[in-house]
């Protein structure tokens, strides 16, 4: 049989990994749009096929590997990549006003992990063949994510600390593997739409609303009643809200992508989380 000709120009996207279950997600996904697929480490960008679209994925793992990534974003400008889609984050922003954000607002992150996401995308400055995403916060990209941190305490019986004050519009793996191809897809059929693009759920949510909606999902899985123990993060006194909230409008005009809710296959989520934990019953 003859290898499926999918029309894209380049065919071949190459993944720049973050060593988390966000390598997985965008390969499949590539995989089944119809790409080859190159995945390499920040140390094997040499190994780039001349001419590929990029997925700079990079950024995406744990916070002890971003001064890596920003070597990566330095290193990428000099590559020869047909066009790079840097996944970045809404931690770029500062937060502090009860409306959403969009990609003409200034980013002043005032925290370190803000400045250091920021630090990548100004790395890419003045290049011209570049999309950067950045999506909301992330609530399963590893074991340390806020969806396998509920639901190992859940399961344990002991009390987690959560933020119920700042809201956000989280985004799951799937899903931002989802949006990430739809705009690789688009580029490779011709589309000339470098700039940066937010992307969140549909229904923003407290980390602490998010908990107790995954718990209620986890519960269906035992017979006898359990129960979570959360209290609030921080120091309620504090005035200042933090909430970030994505305005997507600009993804969906330009690349005719949609939001989904978070809610969206969660229960599937928890479950395989349930069976990682071995948590599920008999």
């Amino acid at each position: 049989m003859s290898e499926l000709n999918t029309g894209y120009m380049p065919d071949t996207v190459a993944i720049i990994t973050a060593g988390n279950e966000v390598d997985g997600a965008l390969q499949k996904r590539l995989q089944r749009a119809g790409f080859r697929v190159q995945q390499l480490t920040p140390g094997e960008i040499d190994q780039l096929r001349p001419g590929s679209i990029v997925i700079n994925a990079s950024a995406c793992a744990d916070n002890r590997g971003m001064p890596e990534s920003l070597l990566v974003s330095k290193r990428l400008c000099a590559a020869p990549c047909g066009h790079i889609i840097h996944l970045s984050s809404y931690q770029v922003f500062s937060g502090g006003e009860r409306r959403r954000y969009d990609e003409d607002e200034p980013a002043e992150p005032q925290s370190p992990s803000g400045r250091e996401w920021l630090a990548c995308e100004d790395a890419f400055n003045g290049l011209q063949n570049l999309t950067i995403l950045r999506f909301g916060w992330m609530v399963d990209s590893g074991q340390d994510a806020l969806l396998g941190r509920i639901l190992r305490n859940f399961v344990s019986g002991e009390p987690l600390a959560l933020d119920g004050r700042n809201s956000g519009n989280p985004v799951t793996v799937v899903d931002m593997a989802r949006v990430a191809v739809a705009v690789a897809q688009q580029l490779a059929s011709g589309a000339k739409a470098g700039g940066v693009y937010h992307y969140g759920s549909s229904d923003s949510c407290t980390a602490m609303e998010f908990a107790l909606e995954v718990v209620e999902r986890a519960q269906a899985f035992y017979d006898e009643e359990r129960f979570a123990q959360f209290t609030s993060l921080g120091d309620e006194a504090e005035k200042r809200d933090r909430s970030i909230v994505l305005s997507c409008g600009k993804l969906r005009d330009v690349f005719g992508v949609q939001q989904r809710s978070w809610r969206q296959g969660l229960t599937r989520q928890v479950e395989l989380w349930l069976e990682r934990l071995h948590a599920t019953p008999e």
